[in-house]
């Protein structure tokens, strides 16, 4: 399928405050869009699980995140159907020329399902390290496998026993594309807050990003790049979000060795 019948070919927006972002509502092509949600609610209809080792989320949406409140299934090289298109090279491309990056092909995909009531998150800016072995679909487009490395923290297996050698990049990138929500109103909460500052109160956004369906949010990862989850009161919360990544010596030479924020050690 082309670009231009996949995109609806409205504009996306570029906004300066509180941090440079990109924001578009009726980005897919009306037959793509409902495609991709069907999907969604395809893949959210096996069921919820409490944490990866009783449901796997190559299986089924599951909380992995500890102090996270979503549940997550991950996208993989396995993934088909309407839902590859946020895992496509196509699709990964147009995000790293929407802010001239120089991207390595890494990406770390997943479904997000935020159930009713699900609390605020934390002011955070997504420059954090990811790791990735080198099994890259046809297309050219590398995805993270829990299986194989662990994405935060490098190789899953203590013992080294695969031949396949992790390596360390940074989020470079992030995309959030909102679907498979009720018609939302003011006051029902699941936006996502932007902020000027890390140390900004959770409640007191300087921005907001409301989840309409088919719509998105963008932005590069930089210590800047401030957000969070604002606490969904009266319907859930689904979108798909995905980061893009360069090698760390990139993004040290970028923003200092010292921006980029290490995970929570295990």
């Amino acid at each position: 399928m082309h670009r231009e019948t996949i995109l609806s070919g409205r504009r996306l927006w570029q906004r300066a405050r509180p941090f440079p972002h990109i924001v578009g509502e009726g980005v897919l092509a009306p037959d793509v869009y409902r495609d991709v949600e069907e999907a969604f609610r395809s893949e959210l209809s096996r069921g919820l699980g409490e944490a990866a080792a009783t449901s796997p989320p190559t299986h089924r949406f599951a909380r992995t995140v500890p102090g996270y409140g979503a549940h997550v299934k991950a996208l993989t090289r396995e993934t088909t159907g309407a839902l590859a298109l946020f895992v496509s090279r196509g699709w990964h491309d147009m995000i790293a020329g929407l802010w001239g990056i120089e991207a390595t092909g890494d990406v770390d995909a997943a479904l997000h399902h935020h159930p009713v009531g699900s609390g605020d998150g934390w002011v955070h800016n997504d420059l954090n390290p990811g790791w990735f072995v080198d099994q890259p679909k046809a297309d050219g487009v590398n995805l993270s496998d829990s299986a194989l490395c662990n994405y935060q923290h490098g190789p899953a297996d203590p013992l080294g026993s695969s031949s396949l050698v992790p390596r360390e990049t940074v989020r470079a990138a992030a995309l959030l594309f909102y679907l498979a929500n009720d018609p939302w109103s003011p006051g029902d909460g699941g936006e996502t807050g932007l902020y000027s500052s890390l140390h900004s109160p959770v409640s007191r956004p300087a921005a907001v990003v409301p989840p309409l369906n088919n719509s998105l949010l963008c932005f590069a990862c930089t210590p800047f790049s401030c957000h969070a989850f604002l606490s969904n009161r009266r319907s859930p919360r689904n979108s798909v979000i995905l980061w893009l990544h360069v090698p760390r010596a990139q993004a040290e030479a970028r923003h200092g060795a010292r921006s980029i924020e290490p995970w929570r050690s295990r």
